[in-house]
């Protein structure tokens, strides 16, 4: 079980979202949208999230949306 971040670098909100991850002793990677504005409008319609992090937990082959910042602490809290 992994979890992705897809952030972007300067966000509070994705910076904390690694810290709880962190603090949860949970694997995580991020996957930085800075580079393109249509990337990460790509990224927010794929995974039908409207903003940055968005948190995919990925077990086996598959792959969860969580959400935002805050539904991560609630699947945190629940994990």
């Amino acid at each position: 079980m992994i979890y992705l971040i897809h952030g972007i670098s300067d966000c509070p909100s994705c910076l904390r979202a690694e810290a709880d991850l962190m603090d949860a002793d949970k694997e995580y990677v991020v996957i930085v949208a800075d580079f393109s504005k249509s990337y990460r409008e790509l990224i927010r319609r794929e995974l039908n999230w409207p903003t940055f992090p968005i948190i995919v937990l990925r077990e086996d082959n598959n792959n969860t949306v969580i959400g935002g910042l805050e539904a991560l602490r609630e699947h945190l809290v629940r994990a």
